[in-house]
């Protein structure tokens, strides 16, 4: 190994984390647990991961349903959003936090104030340790009008830097997405390896 690299651990060091708030129902009640270990699976089938402490409120929600929502809070909800990770459902009601809204999945509330909402269906639920880790079908995504444009008659997401959304890093803070600095596919026209 070279000098200058540093034996850090096991420790998984993957950054950016998107903060999301996982909703689901418990017990007859809307809930919704603040989550940074969410991650995309598959574009084609629409795949996504969540992973939850065994012990976890929403955790029960999510495994008596099969269902639950990804909400992609805005930093202008990091207050709420950070709460929502310090207190569990079972002793406090979070249902009054956001205007909830369903849609096509009934157990999988959506927060109207965030500006991407996810509601989705778990095909595999695999326990490790403590953690259960949901792998789970996107069956609807929802973006709020005002950050859907239109170019060339084909929709699309506003840029991340619009959305504003909230990403941690294993330092313990919060992070605001910076500028775009290159798209998709296309930076690598013109490279040649070994040059």
């Amino acid at each position: 190994m070279a000098p200058d690299k540093v034996k850090f651990g096991v420790l998984p060091i993957v950054y950016p984390v998107p903060i999301v708030l996982v909703g689901t129902v418990v017990e007859g009640r809307v809930n919704f647990a603040t989550v940074g270990d969410c991650a995309v699976m598959g574009i084609k089938p629409p795949l996504v991961v969540i992973s939850l402490h065994e012990n976890h409120f929403t955790t029960q929600g999510v495994r008596t349903h099969g269902t639950f929502s990804v909400n992609f809070p805005a930093t202008e909800m990091l207050a709420v959003t950070d709460y929502c990770g310090t207190v569990s459902g079972r002793d406090v009601d979070k249902s009054g936090l956001f205007t909830v809204e369903f849609d096509e999945v009934e157990t999988a509330p959506l927060i109207h104030e965030c500006p991407v909402n996810l509601a989705c269906s778990v095909v595999h639920d695999v326990a490790i340790e403590h953690r259960h880790i949901f792998v789970a079908r996107v069956v609807q995504a929802y973006v709020t009008g005002a950050y859907v444009e239109e170019e060339a008659g084909r929709r699309r997401i506003a840029q991340l830097g619009q959305l504003d959304p909230i990403i941690y890093a294993l330092d313990n803070r919060y992070y605001r997405i910076g500028e775009p600095i290159g798209v998709g596919y296309q930076e690598s026209k013109g490279f040649k390896a070994g040059q």
